[in-house]
């Protein structure tokens, strides 16, 4: 017993040590990270060239994460951690499909159209496509046997112990269901489908529908469902599908009674949080109310396929393929956009149905397709994602280093960009400073944003204490749209990179645009 405990602790010690997340001010460990006991089966991310215990599940090779039963990852994570291979480790807790109460069998028409202007504009054929992340599809189904242009990512799924199996299939009838006189129209009915089924909603199989999303390549990807405690591995995930051009969207959650905020993947930065009205273009009585949520669309009696037949459902898991499959459509209407501006493009074109502005009930208001097609779009947000420094350093999140904004051969850089306290709360910059030089920069922002400047030994923008002194070259706090200045000199004989990191402050604006200059002078 005495060697039993003391294996134990070894674990739960080193756990503490585990990097966990990017952004400013995490805890290292996280929300439930101590916890992996609670549940039969634990996640373990393991660093490049490390070979997996015996035993081990591959549950995304693209983020070096495996799946291990608990008692097999408490023998296995004292000999890893010891050795430096590990990056992570998170219970493979389960996921919750975002559903409220069920009402009657269909009976009347698809009301949610006219909300959003789905009746004034006509889909395309097919273009951007839609991922659903689910569970599994029912492909017997009326309005999906035969369907054109409905690919499989992962085998299908609809034996699902929880009673989730019909989720999917109405998740994706909402968002694609075609024209075909039967039943439901989808929103954007000839759309490439894509169906990744996550099988019982564990976070593995999240982790691993996403990484077979993101294999298939970019599309507008659905996440009706919820997850209680916070997970790096589930935030590096996002990251990488947005890098690769993948627009994400989640139902940002039932719990309005319980006046708790949204869950992951809602709350994570580059998600589209989506909250859900009813036929009074009103606040639904059961959505989540949360500075994450970033638009909504009717989630009140919406008449869904499921296996068997048809009926209406309630929940923001159906308001959230409402705005999927309006942005796949918008997308492919406009296709010259880039990600961040479809992103923000479906945000800032929404109708104000609430206080005037952004408020925690709807975000910018209601989904208006009319508008997202025709509204002149965004600039490019440059670099997203470049959350922290592991996003944009060589063999962090990604193999390649991101561009310096000086570099080699270039010493200056002009440009605009944006930040956003939920959706982008930070930008990272690589800032080249050559031998025997000096870089200045300036952030001149539109409301207010802080600036830091980081060694190159920094690891992350959210060091605190001690190690935030270590490593920090160089910081400007003023409040308002006052320009931050900042400055690095290189008395080496060797070049090296800093990190420039701008933020929105604590307790500023929701978000800020700005504009960086930066130029480099021999003193």
């Amino acid at each position: 017993m005495r060697r039993c405990l003391l294996r134990s602790c070894v674990v739960v010690c080193a756990l503490a040590a585990v990097p966990h997340a990017f952004a400013r001010g995490d805890s290292p460990q996280g929300p439930g990270l101590l916890s992996i006991g609670r549940y039969d089966s634990t996640l373990i991310q393991l660093a490049p060239g490390t070979r997996a215990p015996a035993g081990a599940r591959v549950v995304s090779r693209r983020l070096g994460v495996w799946q291990l039963s608990t008692p097999a990852a408490k023998r296995a994570l004292p000999r890893l951690l010891a050795a430096g291979a590990v990056r992570a480790v998170e219970p493979d807790q389960p996921i919750r499909p975002l559903r409220a109460a069920e009402a009657d069998p269909l009976a009347g028409s698809e009301w949610w159209r006219a909300a959003v202007g789905a009746d004034r504009a006509a889909p395309p054929g097919p273009g951007k496509p839609i991922t659903v992340i689910d569970s599994g599809l029912d492909v017997t189904h009326p309005e999906f046997a035969g369907r054109p242009n409905t690919q499989l990512l992962t085998p299908q799924n609809l034996q699902d112990p929880t009673g989730g199996e019909s989720h999917g299939t109405a998740v994706s009838s909402v968002a694609a269901a075609p024209e075909n006189a039967q039943g439901v129209v989808g929103v954007y009915p000839q759309a490439v489908l894509r169906e990744a089924d996550a099988r019982t909603l564990t976070l593995a199989h999240v982790l691993a529908a996403l990484d077979a999303a993101v294999n298939a390549g970019p599309s507008v990807i659905n996440m009706s469902f919820g997850i209680d405690d916070s997970s790096a591995l589930l935030r590096s995930m996002v990251l990488v599908a947005f890098a690769r051009g993948s627009v994400l969207v989640a139902a940002a959650g039932n719990e309005r009674a319980a006046g708790t905020g949204a869950t992951a993947p809602a709350n994570l930065p580059h998600v589209l949080s989506i909250a859900a009205t009813d036929r009074l273009n009103g606040v639904a009585e059961f959505s989540t109310a949360s500075v994450s949520v970033d638009l909504a669309a009717p989630g009140v009696d919406i008449p869904v396929a499921v296996p068997g037949g048809y009926t209406t459902e309630s929940g923001t898991s159906f308001s959230a393929p409402i705005v999927t499959g309006a942005t796949a459509w918008v997308w492919t209407a406009r296709p010259t956009l880039e990600k961040t501006q479809i992103f923000d493009l479906m945000r800032y074109s929404a109708r104000d149905i609430g206080p005037r502005g952004f408020d925690r009930d709807t975000g910018f208001g209601l989904l208006d397709i009319p508008r997202a097609l025709t509204q002149a779009p965004p600039p490019v947000d440059p670099q997203e994602p470049n959350d922290d420094i592991a996003v944009v350093k060589a063999r962090g999140l990604f193999r390649s280093a991101a561009p310096g904004i000086t570099r080699p051969g270039k010493g200056s850089a002009s440009f605009r960009a944006r930040v956003d306290s939920t959706e982008d709360p930070e930008d990272v910059y690589r800032v080249y400073v050559a031998a025997g030089r000096t870089v200045r920069i300036s952030v001149a922002p539109d409301t207010d944003a802080d600036v830091d400047l980081w060694k190159t030994s920094a690891t992350t923008v959210g060091l605190r204490g001690a190690a935030r002194t270590r490593n920090l070259l160089a910081t400007s706090r003023k409040r308002g749209k006052t320009i931050e200045k900042v400055s690095v000199r290189n008395r080496t004989r060797r070049g090296f990179y800093a990190y420039l990191d701008v933020y929105v402050p604590s307790g500023g604006p929701l978000d800020s645009e700005y504009r960086v200059t930066a130029s480099t002078a021999r003193r």
